[in-house]
């Protein structure tokens, strides 16, 4: 079997690698868990055994084609702090020498330093991350979103790919529904002792990081984050078609940090798109789709209502699937929800890079272009790139199974990638696990 490396996992995703662990060492598998973070070590030390800290060295002994692509990351804080633990990783892959690294969710300069190191030493590496739609996984072998590697495919090479017709309702459904899946249970969390956070949050003081020493003590109770999400009432759209929807994000979103030049702000990208609106008519309306609830941004709220009277109306993140699968055309920056949009058929300009980014599929444009933007995406139309696209994207660009609250089917659908992905010549004599792509509800019922 293999020896598996789950690197540097996140405390907010403790539910998720707990039962993966489990999982692997029941398929007769070795499973490492490698942490560069003094708060992660002492939470995770008291949860599993097999645990590594990589410790922060002074020392400079790694290959050149790391060093090379550590000065080019950006910002210089970051690369100070992937440079430190650099030594300490390579000697630690290179005694190891793992079958497989699993990084999740966190692009960051420590797990680009992660991806960087296993390969040299001949160890594949597999990302993971929160999906486009809820309680769903992107998987990749080269990175996230816009890193993804079938991000330097174009049209013609889903030319292979039969549309799963099926597959795109069910998704389309379960999202408008808020469908929850079936949660498996979760081994209890264990409180790492006060003196180990205390020490934590000392050594991080001392090292000038004043915002990582104040979570330090509390930090372990990120375990319980869950992905449930609170729906409310049934929202309703009481205005009449056609009218644009803007999918606001918030600044620091990783999507919108990592993967957009110069993203515009909030009341900036309203603005240009109510422009935008004026192609379907006089007075067409924008419904502006929140980044979090309406009270955790009123002051956004207000200024964009203010500025526009009755051509706006604010709602919070908990409708953004509804808003974007009703509206003539969705405006965005790269928000996951835009898919929501394109299983429905809706016309999708983004004005940063994306993980659903086709030409084709969907329309970049940037902020001064934007009119024009959204006149070509309603203009082109091409239903059968989008609908392989999509199932693509789907039933092998994802895993069903949430990040917080992981189930049955997807569990086995995100072992049996990760087993895809070590060496043909390791004993995986084990049964190969059953796995169906997509929402358990209303797929059952076909």
């Amino acid at each position: 079997m293999g020896h598996i490396v789950i690197a540097d996992p996140n405390i907010r995703r403790f539910r998720l690698h707990h039962r993966l662990r489990l999982d692997l060492l029941r398929r007769g598998h070795r499973v490492s868990i490698l942490c560069t973070e003094r708060s992660r070590f002492t939470f995770w030390r008291e949860q599993v055994a097999d645990v590594d800290l990589l410790e922060p060295s002074s020392q400079d002994e790694y290959p050149d084609a790391i060093r090379e692509i550590l000065e080019e990351i950006e910002p210089q804080a970051e690369r100070r702090q992937a440079r430190k633990i650099a030594t300490a990783m390579h000697h630690w892959f290179a005694r190891e020498l793992p079958d497989l690294v699993l990084l999740h969710e966190d692009r960051s300069a420590i797990s680009t330093c992660i991806q960087l190191t296993a390969h040299v030493t001949g160890c594949r590496v597999l990302w993971s991350g929160e999906g486009l739609l809820p309680h769903t996984i992107q998987i990749d072998e080269s990175g996230l979103d816009a890193d993804a590697s079938h991000r330097k495919w174009s049209a013609k090479d889903f030319r292979c790919v039969t549309p799963n017709q099926n597959l795109l309702d069910a998704s389309l459904a379960d999202v408008l529904a808020g469908g929850i899946p079936l949660t498996l249970p979760m081994a209890p969390v264990n409180m790492p002792p006060l003196r180990r956070r205390i020490a934590d949050a000392i050594c991080y003081m001392m090292g000038g990081r004043l915002h990582a020493a104040m979570s330090a003590i509390h930090r372990w109770r990120l375990s319980f984050t869950s992905d449930d999400i609170d729906l409310g009432p049934t929202p309703i759209l009481d205005w009449k078609a056609p009218f644009v929807t803007v999918l606001l994000q918030h600044p620091n979103d990783t999507r919108v940090v990592r993967d957009a030049i110069d993203p515009p702000n909030a009341r900036t990208l309203v603005q240009r798109a109510v422009v935008a609106a004026d192609l379907f008519g006089p007075q067409t309306k924008v419904l502006v789709v929140l980044p979090g609830l309406f009270s955790e941004n009123q002051g956004i709220a207000h200024a964009i209502a203010s500025e526009h009277g009755d051509r706006i109306r604010i709602t919070p993140s908990r409708n953004a699937a509804l808003a974007a699968s009703a509206a003539a055309t969705v405006i965005t920056i790269n928000h996951p929800l835009a898919t929501v949009a394109l299983l429905t058929g809706t016309p999708v300009v983004i004005l940063g890079r994306a993980l659903y980014e086709l030409d084709g599929v969907t329309t970049t444009s940037s902020l001064e272009e934007l009119p024009d933007a959204v006149r070509q995406a309603n203009q082109s139309d091409r239903p059968a790139l989008r609908r392989r696209f999509l199932t693509w994207l789907l039933q092998h660009g994802h895993c069903w199974c949430s990040t917080t609250s992981p189930n049955h089917n997807g569990m086995h659908g995100l072992i049996r990638r990760i087993e895809s992905q070590l060496d043909a010549d390791l004993d995986l004599s084990n049964q190969p696990l059953s796995y169906r792509p997509g929402p358990s509800w209303p797929l059952t019922t076909r």
